[in-house]
């Protein structure tokens, strides 16, 4: 246990420098910093939020891609964030729909990553953005807002990123538009008892399902906060999941810290906040791959700045995200017991 230990917190402070996205955090940063100063510009400061994680979510989605493939990676993460958004506004109001509709969606980011490694970090991505907007219970029209307002902060990473090089080299394009193998029949060949990626889609369905029930069950701010984190840390294997938690756990604490001193103690607001979300995105972006922790320490600032300006209280959303961190990690690594894809089971009949 020691020598685990020792291990997991060498790993927190090493960083993975071939990993390191400085384009892609600049990029962010650049497109943060614009957006939410002309959410608060026209006096809607709120707007911020589904602007903010389109071109967030868009930006880990290409995170690495091969340079002609980015276009076509980036519009289709940015449509199923779209779905996603406008589904779980829809359904917020109804504590039933939004278990369900969680579980069904964690089910299918769960086995997506029998498509490949980008289909995965679509599918959390997705299911993330279902959770926290299922969790801001709204108007149909607000639904509509929310899900335009996601699609415009995705569009506009996308345009930012690839424009540029398709402009440089307009035959790049060409290997995006190269043919892709049906996603249909790459999954159903993995729809087998045996196989890690749908026993990782149930027990993330069920971590979810249950995650999502008490965040409905009890009355506490941001009760979304408890299975999206449920969704960023389990991962297909025991040990991945408890060393994911554990960098998650760590990275919350350190963002958390930075934010008290941020809103308590130096008291940032406006346009100075927005500098901050947008910094704070650039590192997220810059670490998520390099440094799980890092990059974790980055979203939380980013999310506890931006809803600062919906007038949350500050303290008390700190200790509530803690919580609900610690619970969360406790959640995926008793789930990730269930059906384990790495004990040996008896040969099928």
């Amino acid at each position: 246990m020691s020598s685990h230990l020792q291990t997991l917190l060498l790993g927190t402070m090493r960083v993975d420098r071939s990993r390191t996205l400085l384009a892609g955090a600049i990029r962010t940063a650049v497109l943060l910093v614009i957006t939410v100063s002309l959410a608060i510009y026209v006096g809607n400061p709120t707007a911020g939020i589904p602007l903010s994680i389109g071109i967030l979510f868009v930006a880990f989605a290409e995170a690495g891609e091969e340079v002609g493939r980015r276009w076509r990676t980036m519009l289709w993460t940015n449509l199923w964030l779209m779905g996603a958004t406008l589904a779980a506004v829809l359904v917020s109001d109804f504590a039933i729909a939004v278990v369900i509709g969680a579980a069904v969606v964690a089910f299918a980011g769960g086995i997506a990553g029998a498509a490949g490694p980008r289909a995965a970090v679509g599918g959390v991505l997705t299911l993330v953005v279902f959770i926290v907007f299922a969790g801001a219970p709204g108007l149909p029209v607000a639904a509509l807002d929310n899900a335009l307002l996601m699609g415009l902060g995705g569009l506009i990473i996308t345009v930012a990123t690839v424009l540029p090089r398709i402009i440089r080299e307009p035959g790049i394009i060409r290997v995006a538009v190269s043919p892709v193998p049906p996603l249909w029949p790459l999954i159903r060949q993995h729809l087998a008892g045996r196989d890690i990626f749908l026993r990782h889609g149930v027990r993330l369905s069920i971590a979810i399902a249950f995650a999502t029930i008490i965040s409905e069950t009890v009355d506490y701010p941001h009760d979304y906060w408890l299975p999206m984190t449920v969704a960023w840390v389990t991962k297909p294997d025991v040990n991945g999941t408890v060393t994911r938690v554990a960098l998650r756990i760590i990275g919350t604490l350190i963002g958390l810290g930075i934010s008290a001193v941020l809103l308590l103690s130096l008291g940032v607001s406006g346009y100075a906040a927005a500098f901050v979300v947008a910094v704070a995105g650039g590192i997220a972006v810059a670490f998520v791959w390099a440094n799980y922790a890092i990059g974790v320490a980055g979203i939380t600032v980013l999310v506890v700045v931006m809803f600062s300006f919906g007038g949350d209280s500050v303290p008390e959303d700190l200790t509530l995200r803690l919580v609900a961190t610690l619970l969360a990690g406790v959640i995926a690594i008793a789930a990730s017991y269930i059906w384990r894809a790495d004990v040996p089971q008896p040969p099928r009949q």
